[in-house]
């Protein structure tokens, strides 16, 4: 017997018998020292050495998303002490950085009390455009993500203060999403 699961009001048993169960265990066996070998350990702690990797891999990513969150204060801290005026419109384009950065920087370039309008787009990995705004403001992020995105045939779409899209990759290059971000900069 290989498997036991509830399903519905009923239990589902998968199973192998003869020369196919033979063949099952030596897979699975192989499969067990070969991750053994993996942790080098012995086979019985795999389940208790997966379970440590997995616990270790959170952890680090927790600390990655925290390192992120600062690095983009940094960036916003910079960013709002260069404007001037009572709306600060900044557009940036990120070549070396992915959606979850430019999201993370717009939400604390518009936190804070200053009028600030956020037009960020990413480079890496599937091109990203986060438009954002501090709460209040008379423009819809949403609206214009929707026009940037029919003209580059991508895909997003958000509320009025925040929206977020996606290209596909090799859509657009740099200047035509920097482009992007200066026409819509004007729209406002």
């Amino acid at each position: 017997m290989r498997k036991v699961e509830k399903v519905k009001q009923g239990v589902r048993v998968e199973f192998v018998c003869g020369l196919r169960a033979v063949n099952t265990a030596r897979r699975d066996y192989t499969t067990l020292i070969e991750a053994a070998a993996l942790y080098s350990s012995h086979i019985y702690d795999v389940p208790e050495q997966v379970r440590k990797s997995l616990a270790e891999a959170k952890a680090a990513g927790k600390a990655q998303h925290k390192i992120l969150e600062e690095l983009a204060e940094l960036y916003a801290n910079q960013m709002l002490a260069q404007g001037t005026g009572t709306l600060q419109v900044i557009t940036q384009f990120f070549p070396e950085r992915d959606a979850i950065f430019i999201k993370l920087l717009a939400q604390k370039l518009t936190a804070g009390k200053v009028a600030v309008v956020a037009l960020l787009a990413s480079g890496a990995g599937q091109p990203t455009l986060v438009f954002a705004q501090s709460p209040g403001q008379k423009s819809n992020m949403g609206q214009l993500m929707k026009d940037a995105m029919a003209q580059l045939g991508g895909r997003g779409g958000g509320s009025a203060d925040m929206a977020q899209g996606g290209l596909p990759s090799g859509v657009a290059d740099s200047s035509a999403l920097q482009s992007l971000l200066q026409e819509t900069a004007r729209k406002l």
